[in-house]
């Protein structure tokens, strides 16, 4: 084809220089013909590159005007590219922000049959003025695939460049030409006439004396503003609303509201800039991490201190606007979908030094209940008459679960030296679900438990550990078992090493939750409570950064370390199927690292005494989510008589026999766990019940009835997990036991309150009244002990020190005598009273 071009010979721009020919500066007067564009050689040059970094260079509008009639011939990985613009920066964020452009170019990677003439003649259409033309280095004769450069009379601005270049590929689009639409990216790399087997060129006017004047688009410029404001209006009407988290904490009097608090210290783009976005204007930024993948797809609403995110890779990309809070929650590696997490997060916020949100507001809540009495009848009143009734469990007997898990509290109960039945079924359920944690129900994806058991000390709490991990060993999963853990990280770490599963069993628990809620914990312990919260519940566990680069480098090392073993390894062998498997169980860590865990399996099995874990039963471990996400057994504080007579062994093998046959079964069966129309009514009547107004929004313990259809439907399921199918057993017994540990923290809740410095009295009496109850059911109790177990708090002889001539004790027991909750019994010389009512 014929060159159009006047302009003679130039010298052409060397790899690593920075000078613009002589030739080229002398012959054009045009500022536009000697400015230095930002350049490079092959799509690896960069001063940012992990191998073999190297400054950008650059080359004006001359050289490159030279290039198109003397074009070089090098492979792609050595040929010279541009951005339009004098800023040295690859990224496409900064050139949006920064960058001063001088060139609008296309590029027509799908000629679709058109030849190079045509593509000249049809852009010279659509194009107002001078441009150059040039053949790519794939194009051949079939496909005479092409570029343009229009060089521009004017530098203008990242934004407005991005606008000029879509009118320009809109324009030699309606005449019959697709452009490549990648080139409305700031930082694309626009590569130079490079002679492959098809080369020509054409030069269109005199792009460097008369460069395009943009002003001639200045109608579609306007046009496409006002389109791209309109099209920004109507994808802000469709976004979601900001996540309400105002109700996922209560605020006592004098409190701080932790939303307000954040909304008001913290400002959204200023996290967002540290976190590294890049702002390109007052309301468009890169999100932080995708300054190179050319989309500003960050919004940010300064008056309402919000944003949202169009970039489909990024986290915050879920259709909802977004705000401080939510970036804290990722800070701190939080759920920000889960209002829950919202309370772990007021744990890490300080409204000053040492003082977070949570503590602030505990300050205020207990100064609160020292000027005023709380009112606890909640936890004892009686359903008004018109209130739902609750389902009927059909008298299950808690220490005996049916199917499997009965047979494995059968195994506790033969192999314990002093029995506490009560502690067998949380084992018998953590055990079953440990082995059948790939397993799904109709009800629930996760069978994960939280479980805490209070008895007092040697009352027998070793026996269901020591059988959970025996049993655990026979089943090949012993290794998810864990003792304990002391930070974050070790429970990342663990949960990444047993491929997404971990089973905690931790005696004297205690320890271990105190060590996340004590204020002179270390960070890498607080945080400990919302990673346990996460891999608890969460369906997709995602890793922090931090986390993701250290656990990367030390696998990557791993698989070095195992390829260079199967090296001349004889393939098939033992020694390399072992190899190849342990690759495979690597790589699969790093695809979690890279795209998430899906369905992590953590449960945790803790047991304590009564004066170290009923402490931990309190409001602000409920409005937190971990203790309505935990079952809880509290035991009577008595000790069984340890067992003398021998291990009945027909009767401990028979079980053994049974338990392996139903593991192995679990651990076999991986279908859904269906269920049947009997027990689906009676769960549907259980949630019915506990989704009422009086449960639901309870004044004390409303999270835990909230949570309690969840235990509901993960115990029943974990429960049919050998037959297969949930049946109106398996319901009816979940059902008492979840209904017992609500029982159970109402009880715990009110001794607290009882035993509290200034405690009413009907508190106090009541709660007494209560655990005479707990302690005489069965066969009962002599007076003397009754008396030792009600006299002993110090909320009971506080208030027996304010009338020390008034015997409560015994007008609480003649009150109950006579109304028929508590009997006299006889026994020979022996007197015992036994309990006639429920508590």
């Amino acid at each position: 084809m014929e060159n159009e071009s006047m302009a003679p010979a130039a010298g052409l721009a060397v790899e690593g220089t920075n000078e613009t020919s002589g030739a080229a500066q002398q012959q054009y007067s045009t500022t536009t013909a000697v400015q230095k564009l930002c350049s490079g050689f092959g799509q690896y040059h960069s001063p940012d590159a992990k191998k073999n970094p190297k400054p950008l260079t650059t080359i004006t509008l001359a050289e490159i005007q030279d290039l198109t009639a003397e074009p070089l011939s090098v492979a792609k990985d050595q040929a010279q590219w541009i951005i339009p613009s004098t800023l040295l920066s690859r990224s496409h964020a900064e050139q949006h922000r920064d960058g001063e452009f001088w060139a609008l170019w296309s590029d027509f990677d799908e000629p679709q049959g058109l030849t190079f003439a045509i593509i000249v003649e049809r852009a010279r259409a659509a194009i107002p003025g001078a441009f150059m033309a040039y053949a790519s280095r794939s194009a051949n004769e079939q496909r005479q695939k092409a570029r343009l450069i229009v060089p521009l009379a004017d530098a203008v601005s990242g934004g407005e460049w991005l606008a000029l270049q879509k009118i320009l590929n809109d324009k030699v689009e309606e005449q019959g030409v697709t452009p490549d639409r990648v080139t409305e990216r700031a930082g694309q790399l626009c590569y130079l006439p490079n002679r492959g087997d098809f080369y020509d060129h054409h030069i269109e006017g005199d792009p460097l004396g008369e460069p395009f004047d943009a002003a001639q688009w200045d109608d579609e410029l306007a046009e496409e503003m006002e389109r791209q404001e309109r099209e920004e209006q109507e994808r802000k009407a469709r976004q979601k609303p900001e996540r309400d988290f105002s109700q996922a904490v209560t605020v006592p009097e004098g409190g701080v509201v932790p939303s307000e608090f954040i909304r008001t210290h913290y400002n959204v783009r200023e996290m967002l800039e540290a976190q590294g976005a890049v702002f390109v204007s007052e309301t468009r930024f890169y999100a932080p991490g995708r300054t190179r993948d050319g989309n500003a797809g960050g919004v940010y609403e300064p008056e309402n201190n919000r944003f949202y995110i169009h970039h489909h890779n990024d986290p915050f990309h879920d259709g909802y606007w977004h705000s401080p809070i939510d970036l804290l929650m990722a800070q701190y590696g939080l759920d920000w979908n889960d209002p829950e997490s919202f309370v772990a997060l007021c744990r890490e916020v300080e409204i000053e030094p040492g003082v977070t949100i949570e503590l602030h507001n505990r300050r205020a809540y207990m100064a609160a209940q020292d000027s005023e009495p709380v009112d606890v009848s909640a936890l004892t009143e009686e359903p008004e008459e018109d209130a739902a009734e609750q389902p009927s469990p059909s008298g299950v007997d808690l220490m005996q679960p049916p199917g499997l898990a009965g047979e494995i509290c059968k195994y506790i109960s033969l192999k314990a030296r002093r029995p506490r039945p009560e502690l067998y079924p949380f084992a018998a359920l953590h055990l079953m679900a440990l082995v059948g944690k790939h397993r799904q129900s109709v009800y629930t994806s996760k069978l994960n438990l939280m479980t805490l058991a209070i008895a007092t000390t040697a009352a027998g709490k070793e026996a269901p550990q020591s059988a959970t991990k025996s049993l655990a060993h026979d089943a090949y999963c012993s290794g998810l078992i864990h003792g304990d853990s002391g930070s974050f990280k070790d429970l990342v770490y663990n949960l990444l090493e047993g491929d997404g599963s971990s089973l905690y069993i931790v005696d004297e628990v205690h320890s271990f939750l105190d060590s996340m809620k004590s204020k002179n914990a270390q960070t890498y312990e607080t945080k400990m409570e919302a990673e346990i919260l996460k891999m608890n519940t969460t369906e997709l566990y995602t890793f922090r950064g931090m986390e993701k680069r250290q656990l990367r480098n030390l696998i990557d090392q791993d698989i070095k370390n195992l390829e260079k073993k199967a090296e001349g390894m004889e393939e098939g062998s033992e020694d390399a199927d072992k190899i190849q498997r342990a690759l495979e169980r690597n790589r699969k860590r790093l695809d979690w690292l890279d795209n998430g865990l899906p369905n992590p399996f953590f449960s945790l099995m803790g047991h304590s005494v009564p004066q170290n874990l009923d402490q931990f039963i309190q409001p602000d471990n409920i409005a937190s989510g971990l203790l309505g996400r935990t079952l809880v057994m509290r035991c009577p504080e008595t000790r069984a008589k340890l067992r003398r007579t021998p291990v009945d062994e027909q009767a401990l093998t028979f079980a053994e026999f049974n338990i392996e046959n139903g593991l192995t079964n679990i651990r076999r069966n991986r279908n859904t766990i269906d269920v049947d129309e009997d027990a689906a009514d009676y769960m549907d009547a259980c949630i019915d019940w506990y989704d009422e107004d009086e449960q639901l929004n309870h004044y004390l313990v409303g999270g835990i009835y909230a949570r309690a259809p969840e235990h509901l439907m993960r115990v029943a399921s974990i429960l049919a997990l050998d037959a297969g199918t949930i049946r109106l057993e398996h319901v009816h017994y979940a059902h008492a036991l979840v209904r017992q540990s609500i029982e159970d923290i109402k009880h715990i809740l009110l001794k607290a309150y009882a035993e509290s410095q200034g405690a009413q009295e009907e508190n106090v009496m009541e709660h007494a009244r209560q655990v005479i109850h707990r302690h005489c059911k069965g066969q009962g109790q002599p007076m003397s002990r009754i008396k030792t177990i009600v006299t002993k708090p110090k909320g009971w002889q506080e208030m027996q020190k304010r009338d020390v001539k008034r015997d409560r004790f015994q007008e609480l027991i003649d009150r109950m005598l006579d109304s028929g909750e508590l009997e006299k019994v006889k026994d020979g010389k022996r007197e015992r009273y036994l309990s006639r009512a429920e508590v």
